[in-house]
């Protein structure tokens, strides 16, 4: 998952995240993005020099592995786009929790809503947090 994909862009003040998923089984990187397509240059700038960058260290660390991924192709999955800049982060959690590399699990407006209240419900009742000092 990454926050930074545009930090130049003054229209991108506070990041965006998406993420990019190694399918082993068949042997290529799919990349979900809610906010933009492979058609996208930021998008696809980021996605080859994290995964040029990932491939040169599997190599590093892996050279005698009899999976490598050198060769893997990058998909860009086709996702419905939110409607908002703001909701990223959520639609990456699902996508993160959810993507089997078959279907793409569709993120409603409604489900955000209701992601909104587990993610905070869950921040607040996790025991770490409340034991902080004036939590």
């Amino acid at each position: 998952m990454f926050q930074e994909l545009a930090p130049d862009n003054p229209d991108d003040k506070c990041g965006h995240h998406y993420a990019i998923c190694l399918d082993l089984k068949n042997q290529r990187f799919e990349v979900l993005d809610s906010m933009r397509s492979g058609a996208d240059e930021d998008l696809t700038t980021h996605t080859e020099f994290f995964i040029d960058n990932l491939k040169e260290t599997w190599n590093s660390h892996y050279e005698n592995s009899k999976v490598q991924i050198r060769h893997f192709p990058i998909e860009y999955v086709a996702t419905m786009k939110q409607g908002n800049r703001h909701d990223c982060g959520f639609h990456t959690l699902e996508y993160l929790a959810k993507w089997e590399g078959q279907r793409v699990h569709v993120v409603t407006a409604a489900m955000v809503v209701e992601l909104h209240k587990i993610y905070t419900w869950n921040w607040l009742m996790n025991e770490d947090f409340n034991k902080q000092a004036n939590a």
